[in-house]
């Protein structure tokens, strides 16, 4: 029976191209009858299989893909940029400064006198005022006035009172008069204990800087994916832990003392 069904449809099909419209018309129904009465998909006007052609064309379609937005994320990555780029300056500055009044002993005094802001004195942060010296013929003299008085060599003197050279926590510089843990007053100590105040206050006003990283770190770990593939994911994690505590850490600002612009 299936046989006779087949052959009969096989000859409609064949001859179904040659055939008037109007026997096309009533051949096609036929051949639809046929096909459905053999399990085999409907065809259309030009014999077509009906839905195939569809079926192939969403089987090939691709899944949409889904574009995240990193504006945002971008945005803090440019601010990153602009802030390392300020700090960077200022960091080389802090180190120049540690590394020049370095060493156990006296001091050198042409640092303190000629490595503050466009080569001025270098000024204790907390009281703006110079560094003083102790002993000799400079005692209690400021360490500008002194070496303008005595502009040779590179000669060291002790320093009246104690001074503090500290690296701040985002690498700038701070001067200090005074001994760190001896006199409440001296300026080390007050300086020290506004510093704690300003953090306590940062932590406790900004919904804990902890979860402002947390927040934080999907959206720019997304970006730095899409931004820099060819990057490892290592060297990715440094650069997202670098934005984050440079954007989302206490920033305790450069200090009194800049590098020099003078050309």
């Amino acid at each position: 029976m299936s046989e006779d069904l087949l052959r009969k449809l096989q000859m409609l099909e064949e001859d179904f191209a040659g055939q008037p419209l109007v026997v096309q018309q009533a051949d096609l129904r036929e051949i639809n009858q046929l096909r459905s009465r053999l399990g085999m998909p409907l065809v259309d006007a030009h014999l077509k299989e009906i839905g195939v052609a569809a079926a192939v064309e969403e089987e090939a379609k691709p899944e949409p893909v889904e574009v995240q937005d990193h504006t945002e994320a971008r945005e803090i990555y440019q601010a990153y940029l602009k802030k390392i780029e300020e700090l960077e300056v200022h960091q080389a500055y802090a180190e120049q400064v540690a590394k020049a009044t370095s060493g156990p002993g006296q001091t050198p005094v042409r640092p303190l006198a000629t490595m503050g802001t466009n080569g001025g004195p270098l000024l204790c942060d907390h009281c703006g005022k110079p560094i003083v010296l102790e002993g000799g013929q400079f005692h209690g003299v400021t360490a500008d006035v002194a070496w303008k008085q005595n502009p040779r060599g590179n000669w060291n003197s002790w320093i009246h009172g104690g001074m503090v050279v500290e690296i701040q926590t985002n690498g700038t510089l701070r001067i200090y008069h005074g001994y760190p843990g001896r006199d409440t007053k001296h300026c080390c100590n007050v300086a020290s204990r506004e510093d704690k105040k300003a953090r306590d206050k940062f932590e406790s006003s900004n919904g804990s800087e902890t979860q402002n990283r947390i927040l934080a770190f999907p959206m720019i770990r997304a970006f730095l994916e899409h931004e820099f593939p060819d990057r490892t994911e290592e060297e990715r994690l440094d650069l997202l832990n670098k934005i984050l505590d440079t954007m989302y850490s206490y920033d305790p600002g450069i200090g009194v003392n800049r590098p020099s612009t003078r050309s």
